[in-house]
């Protein structure tokens, strides 16, 4: 699942956080700028990533589902919209440049993801959290906010997703298989009224525990080390093999 945290021993769940993100968005400008056969390299890269913090592959990949309808809508814009050489006679607008570059974005975009979710898998939502806040600090309380809204939005993502599998199923246990407008009303109002309650119940925790915007400490620091150093050094080579 997408943003779910799995506890683990392995070498990226003692990276720094801050190494981890500022990692991770050097890859996303390495995706935004690779070649196909480059992003073939960083998909291989990135299954070795997922292999080496234990996370089973069925599950990593298993996460690709809900985006797996926008891929689709942006092979078929670009496959029928794009100017070029027909790809087949009997296929009216498809092109070849149409192809190669649909092809191209869903599999950025997917790379994308993929190394996001080891990012999310790999680092709790308190770490994520601390590591925003340290590269937000220039913007003073404001940058602290939005921190705070990342470790939030990376906590209740998978609850959503979890919501959503036990609202079907218990649907589906009652004979409930109604499609259409009755029954996305019936699929979302229980979702919403679920998702309230449980930001009602983050507000009653944040009160309870003296929450305030303009005051938050940190009860642990976190320090470089020598494997953050041997991460840069494995980005930078991975970013020389894809930029040369």
């Amino acid at each position: 699942m997408i943003g779910a945290y799995r506890n683990g021993h392995s070498v990226l769940y003692t990276l720094d956080p801050r190494t981890k993100l500022f990692l991770t968005a050097g890859i996303s400008l390495l995706i935004y700028s690779a070649k196909l056969w480059e992003l073939g390299f960083m998909l291989v890269f990135v299954f070795i990533l997922a292999w080496i913090s234990a996370i089973p592959f069925i599950s990593f990949i298993r996460g690709l589902r809900p985006i797996l309808l926008f891929c689709l809508v942006i092979l078929l814009f670009h496959l029928l919209l794009t100017p070029g050489e027909l790809l087949v006679s009997w296929v009216p607008f498809a092109t070849i440049e149409g192809l190669y570059t649909g092809v191209l974005l869903v599999v950025r975009f997917i790379s994308l993801i993929l190394y996001t979710s080891i990012l999310l898998h790999t680092t709790s939502p308190s770490e994520l959290n601390t590591a925003c806040a340290y590269f937000l600090r220039p913007l003073g309380t404001f940058g602290s906010n939005i921190a705070f809204m990342v470790g939030v939005a990376v906590t209740l993502i998978p609850q959503l997703f979890r919501e959503k599998d036990i609202i079907i199923r218990a649907q589906t246990a009652r004979g409930f298989t109604s499609g259409g407008i009755r029954g996305s009303i019936a699929f979302l109002v229980p979702l919403l009224l679920r998702s309230f309650r449980k930001a009602d119940e983050l507000s009653d925790t944040l009160e309870s525990r003296c929450y305030y915007q303009s005051r938050q400490y940190y009860y642990y620091s976190t320090d470089l080390a020598g494997r953050d150093l041997a991460a840069g050094v494995v980005f930078l080579v991975m970013a020389g093999l894809v930029c040369l």
